[in-house]
């Protein structure tokens, strides 16, 4: 990690406003004199994001012939090219696949999991608090969102199971459940919070009476009440940092959606634009992002790519040059996302830097090999000022996927030695 960026922390980062005499203010962007002398200390908020896709990857168009800085991108990896310089891409990451369970259904929803894989607390599953949710824990006390989950799956027809569409989870068989409307999102991030402003805590109101009702208590009750009057604090906490988003949010970045785009690349850029303008207003600071769910079977329209639908899971398993040069198409459809998220961070200021500074974002998939269903040698991107740019790594030896996970959970603050079935932090990113 850059020298730069080793003192970010989950701090707030000093803002600007315009004031009018009513009480209302208007957040300003970042403006180069009305910080001079006063960046030297700064400490802006972590974000982290995980874009995650599903079915595997065409190994031999999205993985370089060399490793290293001077890495040459694969074809799929070709809408890399204006931001290499800030993109390393990891490959060698293992998980390994527990018995039991669908060959797909592990991909997604065991991605980011806590579980090591003899931990089946969820049925089959080794599904646990993932590292986003232990991310929110850490980072988003002070945001009105700790966490937002997206997914660009718009089927209707509902045919798999949450192992096949969830990624983020709270804790064995709980779900984070995805948002997939962009304007449901748009509400959730940019609305006004509904009732009164919290003039008063209402705990403050009510502190005399819980401390004499307290004493009269059991030691176990004691700690029962406790627990209750911490998580109305929480709430308290949360809907107070609405309203002030809200103070100084007084116009959204960008208009409302009508809904979901008819075309597939607006709709991705939009879910895209959505996490980017969370990070920058703080809103949240921990966000994923299902491009679409495991298997899936119905076929999707690639706009710009194909004159028709394409089935994605399907050409996995199908044999010939034609299929692997249309994976390669949709690998590249999926990176374009990416380098359009990691392009809009880039352009946006914050302190002396710009917000992709401050961030992480993740890149992936749950196996590596979508016809051999190969949960060995597992790509990820990252990108962002949080980690290290080493280029192109290749891991030998089956490192864990884990050890990635519990380096950019030990990089928060998260105070956990071992996460999964991990081995150790990866000291090079």
């Amino acid at each position: 990690m850059n020298q730069r960026h080793m003192n970010c922390n989950v701090g707030l980062p000093r803002r600007h406003f315009l004031r009018s005499a009513a009480g209302g203010a208007l957040a300003l962007p970042w403006l180069e004199s009305l910080a001079q002398g006063s960046e030297s200390g700064e400490k802006f908020p972590q974000r982290y994001a995980f874009i995650y896709t599903p079915n595997g990857y065409n190994q031999d168009t999205f993985l370089p012939s060399s490793e290293g800085d001077s890495w040459e991108l694969a074809p799929a990896l070709t809408p890399l090219e204006s931001v290499r310089d800030q993109v390393s891409l990891l490959s060698g990451l293992d998980r390994e696949f527990v018995p039991g369970t669908g060959v797909h259904a592990q991909c997604g929803s065991c991605w980011l999991t806590s579980s090591a894989p003899q931990e089946t607390l969820d049925g089959g599953f080794p599904t646990n608090a993932t590292l986003d949710q232990l991310l929110a824990r850490q980072l988003g006390s002070d945001t009105p969102l700790p966490s937002l989950e997206l997914s660009c799956n718009d089927f209707t027809n509902r045919k798999e199971t949450k192992y096949f569409e969830c990624i983020s989870w709270y804790g064995p068989g709980h779900a984070a459940q995805t948002e997939k409307n962009p304007r449901t999102a748009f509400n959730r991030l940019f609305g006004r919070p509904d009732g009164n402003v919290l003039n008063q805590s209402v705990l403050d109101s009510v502190q005399r009476s819980a401390t004499r009702l307290a004493n009269r208590l059991s030691s176990a009750d004691r700690m029962k009440l406790d627990e209750y009057l911490e998580s109305v604090r929480r709430t308290e906490r949360r809907i107070q940092a609405a309203e002030r988003a809200a103070a100084r949010i007084t116009e959204p970045p960008f208009p409302e959606p009508a809904g979901i785009p008819e075309r597939r690349d607006e709709y991705l850029r939009l879910m895209g634009d959505l996490i980017v303008h969370a990070f920058r207003l703080d809103l949240t600071r921990v966000a994923t992002l299902i491009v679409d769910p495991e298997r899936w079977d119905s076929p999707r329209m690639f706009d710009g790519v194909f004159d028709s639908p394409q089935n994605h899971h399907v050409l996995t398993h199908t044999k010939g040059d034609e299929a692997k040069a249309k994976i390669t198409e949709i690998d590249r459809f999926h990176v374009e996302l990416y380098a359009y998220v990691v392009k809009q961070l880039a352009n946006i200021p914050e302190g002396n830097g710009m917000l992709l500074d401050h961030c992480c974002i993740v890149m992936g998939s749950g196996i590596s090999d979508g016809d051999k269903h190969n949960y060995a040698d597992l790509q990820v991107l990252l990108a962002g000022g949080l980690v290290s740019h080493i280029g192109f790594k290749q891991y030998a030896g089956r490192r864990p996927l884990a050890d990635l996970w519990l380096t950019l959970a030990q990089r928060a603050n998260v105070n956990i030695e071992r996460f999964a079935d991990s081995t150790g932090a990866i000291t090079d990113v």
